[in-house]
């Protein structure tokens, strides 16, 4: 028995399902938000709450963000709280520490520095990258859906498109085509752009390493980061009359005659009624909600279905501010040896967070795990931490003398406190391991411009795809992209309803 109706029901509480649906709840239609078991973007290790994964907001350039965050009245929340970093991150490998610095004259000074020898070729690649960025601003500025599929779609993205420098697989000349092949410079930007977006970095077209450059140089702080932010679109959803229910999962798409109806809770059996669902978990958890897995056969036969490359490993070590080396960015990257592959030990994000009541601060660590690595070989995942600090100590050599504590979600042991020499039990056991880590997927047919994956509508009708699979190659910017284009197409078939809404809060204002 159907016991409510909504427009538009989500299935998972991620970036993406929640700015699209507190776009929709503003537009006017009834939302609703169901957990399916996504894992908070923080968790407590006793008293302390540590960070899932760093949390430095990347879409601070991309002026959809900014359009989206105005609609939903959060631009102001956001400029509040939002830091602009200075540096805006630093790369520290052997014979290199490069800082970009936010100051003009203080970034040529360091690139004369570091780099004297090809100081031009760098600027001309900044100007490049800032022209490009300009160029593609002017093209997620305008009501697009990403990827387009229909054919007026397709035109209207070729009409933006055209004027950009990249083709349309998001190719491009070499950016730093001046620079020997082995220059220090370019292992500068693999390890800036490496893991700044949802896909394979080891097939990264131009366009999508030039826009995460460029995010990379308009980073910003959010207090509270991401878990910050999902609160405030919850509670923007909430106040919209929309409805969120974390707790709760379906465990079944109804569907009938090739169409969406609803969805089945699970536990309770109950089914509500909808018009629209928007899956945001990665496809492969879409399949088994489905009576017939085939459904969406037309589209990996189309596409491919995505496979996971990398996954995200995350470490958090406590250590005393007295330990933290002076001059150390808020956002580290750190090479041990350029001349091996970017990854795992090998090349680290660092996190600087602020220090709390007792002068310990943070480092959220994050490294991307090969998935042969973390899949089959035995004891790969969980010997990640003595590798990551043994990495780490390159950079803070009286690092092992100030630790406070150690602990990841990801690696299946428990946290470790350093002084008292003691292992915390964790409450709750069943939310970590290496099920947690984050997945970056390959995906056998690039979309648009090379940084598109799957598309937004589904051989079923009315079951929609709103996750990070839509635009991996915009990385946080992405979430925004996505959750624009579902708010369309969901609008675009309900252009009566809206009407009608605009016509009664007219009526009511009169």
């Amino acid at each position: 028995m159907t016991a409510r109706y909504y427009d538009v029901v989500f299935l998972g509480v991620r970036t993406e399902s929640l700015l699209c649906g507190a776009l929709l709840a503003k537009r006017g239609f009834r939302v609703l938000v169901l957990g399916q078991g996504e894992l908070a973007s923080t968790y407590a290790v006793g008293e302390r709450m540590l960070p899932r994964h760093p949390n430095t907001f990347l879409a601070a350039h991309s002026p959809l963000s900014k359009k989206v965050m105005a609609e939903l009245a959060l631009h102001q929340s956001v400029r509040r709280r939002a830091t602009a970093t200075d540096p805006a991150f630093q790369v520290v490998m052997p014979g290199v520490r490069y800082e970009h610095a936010l100051d003009p004259a203080a970034l040529e000074r360091e690139r004369a520095r570091e780099f004297p020898a090809v100081k031009r070729a760098i600027e001309d690649f900044d100007r490049r990258c800032e022209r490009h960025a300009s160029d593609f601003d002017r093209i997620v500025e305008r009501e697009l859906v990403w990827p387009p599929e229909t054919f007026f779609e397709r035109r209207e993205l070729a009409r933006a498109a055209a004027h950009q420098a990249f083709d349309r697989e998001g190719d491009g000349p070499d950016l730093l085509a001046e620079l020997p092949e082995m220059h220090p410079f370019r292992v500068v930007l693999d390890a800036v752009v490496r893991g700044a977006t949802h896909y394979d970095p080891d097939h990264a077209v131009a366009l999508s390493t030039s826009r995460s450059y460029w995010a990379w140089c308009h980073a910003a702080g959010i207090e509270g980061g991401t878990a910050w932010l999902h609160e405030a679109l919850i509670d923007k959803i909430r106040t919209y009359s929309g409805d969120v229910r974390a707790n709760d999962a379906a465990d079944r798409v109804l569907i009938r005659r090739g169409a969406v109806v609803g969805v089945r809770l699970a536990g309770s059996g109950d089914e509500i009624g909808c018009g629209f669902v928007a899956h945001a978990r990665p496809v492969a958890a879409l399949m088994p909600m489905l009576h017939d897995r085939t459904l969406l056969a037309e589209l990996f036969e189309r596409l491919g279905e995505p496979t996971p490359r990398w996954f995200r490993y995350t470490l958090n070590v406590g250590v005393r501010s007295e330990g933290v080396p002076r001059g150390m960015a808020r956002d580290v990257f750190v090479v041990h040896d350029p001349q091996r592959k970017l990854g795992a030990e090998n090349h680290l994000r660092i996190e600087v967070g602020e220090p709390d009541d007792a002068g310990v601060r943070n480092l959220c660590i994050e490294a991307l795990l090969p998935r042969r690595g973390a899949e089959e070989v035995p004891g790969y995942v969980q010997s990640m931490r003595e590798r990551v600090l043994d990495s780490l100590r390159a950079l803070a050599p009286f690092l092992d003398r100030h630790l406070v504590y150690l602990d990841s979600p990801h690696d299946g042991r428990e946290p470790h406190e350093i002084a008292s020499k003691q292992v915390v039990p964790s409450p709750e056991p069943w939310r970590r391991g290496t099920h947690t880590m984050e997945a970056l997927h390959g995906y056998p047919v690039r979309g648009a411009l090379g940084i598109c994956g799957l598309p937004v509508r589904t051989p079923v009708r009315r079951l929609l795809l709103c996750n990070d699979q839509i635009v991996p190659g915009l990385g946080a910017e992405g979430a925004f992209v996505t959750a624009a284009s579902v708010a369309r197409v969901v609008a675009r078939k309900d252009r009566r309803k809206e009407w009608m809404r605009r016509g009664l809060w007219t009526k009511v204002e009169i």
